[in-house]
């Protein structure tokens, strides 16, 4: 059974203004149905708009949210660090030898599931194509932000962030038709957060050198040091 959304709970899964999602029903940007007087939202269907529309949102755009959630969940944005909570060293991934966007998926999930972050890894790669074809999440520059359709606590074994650095490039989908080197696999079990995690990590894909710094990383150490010295670039810039 699918989980109905008023209006209210759809603005604050999403963390965004109410006028902002007034105007995504009104150009039929949003997917929703109307109930007598009332727009609802099936939960999955939002979550998986949200984090497209995170992908896809300009800098002008992507940075007063960011923000704005980040003043949300912590005081100041130095209590907001949310990387080292979700990328070890061992989730590094520097000689990864997929050579095409299924095998990429497959391989990805392969790995989470070698360290034991997964329950059900049969669903996760589900969910992962699934999103892949709502919109691919490879983004210009070489990285690709793959996640599953929703976000189920039930899926995974904690919150993780996997990155993997292809031994060649791999077409996955970018809209500047670029192939993609670069792999950070989200799963967070909570959409609000998820949904955080993912603008921070746009943010630090347009502010930072996080994707020379990964390429030129030796060790997984290195290229995990990197992911967190761009979040508190990103995080200083806010202050």
């Amino acid at each position: 059974m699918h989980r109905q959304l008023s209006f209210q709970a759809a603005c604050a899964r999403l963390r965004i203004p109410e006028q902002r999602l007034r105007d995504a029903v009104k150009y039929g940007e949003v997917p929703c149905r109307r109930q007598g007087d009332d727009v609802v939202f099936d939960a999955d269907a939002l979550d998986a708009w949200g984090s497209k529309r995170i992908l896809s949102l300009r800098r002008r755009d992507l940075l007063p949210e960011h923000l704005a959630a980040t003043r949300q969940d912590a005081k100041t944005p130095a209590q907001d660090i949310l990387l080292p909570h979700l990328l070890k060293p061992e989730y590094v991934e520097l000689d990864f030898a997929a050579k095409t966007r299924p095998g990429a998926i497959r391989d990805l999930v392969a790995k989470a599931e070698s360290l034991d972050l997964l329950y059900d890894p049969v669903d996760l790669l589900r969910q992962l194509e699934e999103r892949e074809a709502l919109s691919p999440t490879a983004l210009p520059g070489g990285i690709a932000l793959p996640h599953p359709h929703h976000q189920d606590p039930y899926l995974i074994a904690e919150p993780f962030l996997l990155l993997a650095r292809a031994r060649r490039p791999i077409w996955f989908g970018a809209a500047d038709d670029a192939p993609t080197d670069l792999f950070c696999l989200l799963c967070c079990g909570e959409n609000m957060r998820h949904l955080h995690v993912l603008a921070r990590l746009c943010l630090m894909i347009r502010e930072t050198d996080l994707l020379g710094a990964l390429r030129a990383a030796a060790t997984p150490e290195e290229a995990a040091e990197a992911v967190f010295a761009a979040e508190h670039a990103v995080l200083a810039a806010l202050r």
